[in-house]
């Protein structure tokens, strides 16, 4: 049987550019290309001489969890805001404990044997593991039969609050304990979600996550900590931005990031990527454009390999009580992408794409090449502490804020496109920390928010 497309003669790169010269009536090739704020230069076309080798898609699974954030103040409020999401196809739950919860009224009727589940903490550990433990042994449930994470990311608190919970010796103990867990599935949980939305670039984000991430492993291995038992897995929590086939690489180059570290420490692990679409670009005014923004951000953590999603409501910036819609809406765009858009049909669907295949490979060359410059100068709460890091994110920051302000960043309903006769809508205040630090806190950051101010 003949091959398809055997009687065509193959093309080089070289013929390519000559014919695109001269289609576009002596426009250089060079002018063509686009210089990234990664550092990176992309091209107008890329071929197969750009991916020497076969490339083998690096990740296996095609399904997602779709998650919602519920902030958990009181208990039977959240358990029915729960209960509400898990009818409506969410899979993934992720509670934020605000202080002493009593868990048994959280969890009333849901089945945590059946979805995953993240509780977000800043205290009270030994609480809540009694609380937890008790539920598990009450239900006869076995631990594997349990997708639960338990994000207390204390390095992740220091980079936001400038502050350690207590103290270094001591937040490296909780953290230490909570790796010990028996019902956390996902044994070391590094929540980098900040890094993209305080406007790190891709490379700057991804090595600052191998940072985070090398640092809980030194400490592991002080504390004599098995790293054999991280095998039933490590889960990073990730804001995935507007950047389209920037933010696919991205996770894909996460993956091969993770596992040459996990090499290093023979650490055999499951990596579980747990995404959020991202607040850099939420806007308050004209706020269904926020829809817009989550949509294509949600298909680039899809495409790029999550295992599980959650996509911030349209008016998360807006004060209103009535959220009904933007719930619902934030759910249904995940049903959509996966009941009518079937991207939980086919895994790794960038794998083999000359383009993406080069970005990842570039954005990983980068950034590792970055963490081992910052592992020279001690490492992540060192460069912390020498305000190396913050420098960097505010420096890349400030391109972004100067990009948007002169418009060559376009944000729709920002500074494209804008409804000059919306009134301005009532916007959420949140309290500014005032307390003392003792390093610069890394700030996330909106881009909008100049705009919005000035109007």
């Amino acid at each position: 049987m003949q091959k398809l497309f055997t009687e065509f003669t193959p093309t080089t790169a070289a013929q390519w550019k000559e014919q695109l010269v001269k289609d576009l009536k002596g426009v250089d090739f060079d002018q063509l290309t686009w210089h990234t704020n990664n550092g990176l230069d992309v091209h107008p076309f890329y071929t197969k001489e750009d991916m020497p080798g076969e490339k083998a898609p690096l990740f296996s699974h095609s399904d997602w969890n779709i998650g919602t954030f519920i902030l958990v103040e009181d208990e039977k409020k959240a358990n029915a805001t729960a209960l509400e999401a898990l009818n409506g196809g969410v899979s993934c739950l992720s509670f934020c404990l605000v202080g002493d919860k009593n868990i048994p009224a959280l969890l009333k009727d849901i089945l945590i044997e059946h979805i995953a589940v993240q509780f977000v903490l800043n205290n009270h550990i030994d609480t809540f593991e009694k609380q937890l433990s008790a539920i598990i042994k009450e239900r006869d449930l076995s631990f594997e039969q349990l997708n639960i994470s338990v994000n207390y990311d204390v390095l992740a608190h220091l980079a936001e609050h400038g502050n350690w919970l207590a103290s270094k010796e001591a937040d490296l103990a909780a953290f230490l304990k909570i790796c010990n867990l028996p019902f956390n599935t996902h044994k070391l949980l590094v929540d980098a979600s900040l890094y993209q939305n305080s406007g790190a670039n891709q490379v700057t984000e991804l090595a600052l996550i191998l940072s985070h991430y090398n640092e809980y492993l030194n400490a592991l291995s002080e504390a004599k900590f098995d790293l054999s038992s991280l095998k039933s897995g490590v889960q990073v929590n990730v804001s995935v931005g507007s950047d389209f086939f920037g933010e696919i690489a991205k996770l894909r180059a996460l993956r091969k990031l993770i596992a040459l570290v996990n090499n290093i420490y023979n650490i055999n692990a499951h990596l579980f990527i747990s995404c959020s679409t991202s607040h850099l670009t939420l806007a308050s005014k004209d706020a269904y454009t926020n829809l817009l923004r989550s949509s294509t951000q949600a298909m680039s953590a899809l495409i790029g390999g999550c295992s599980a999603l959650y996509v911030t409501q349209f008016d998360e910036l807006l004060d209103s009580d009535n959220k009904n819609l933007s719930v619902r809406m934030a759910r249904n765009q995940q049903l959509i992408l996966k009941e009518e858009s079937y991207l939980d049909k086919a895994s790794d669907i960038g794998a083999g794409s000359y383009y993406i295949e080069k970005l990842t490979e570039e954005l990983a060359e980068k950034a590792f090449a970055l963490f081992k410059n910052w592992e020279t100068k001690g490492g992540f709460i060192a460069c912390l502490e020498q305000g190396l890091i913050q420098a960097e994110v505010n420096r890349q920051a400030a391109v972004l804020k100067e990009k948007t302000a002169s418009g060559e960043m376009v944000l729709i309903g920002v500074n494209k496109y804008i409804n000059a006769s919306e009134k301005a809508p009532m916007v959420k205040h949140h309290e500014t920390e005032m307390s003392k630090t003792s390093i610069e806190p890394i700030k996330a950051i909106r881009l909008a928010e100049k705009f919005e101010t000035e109007q």
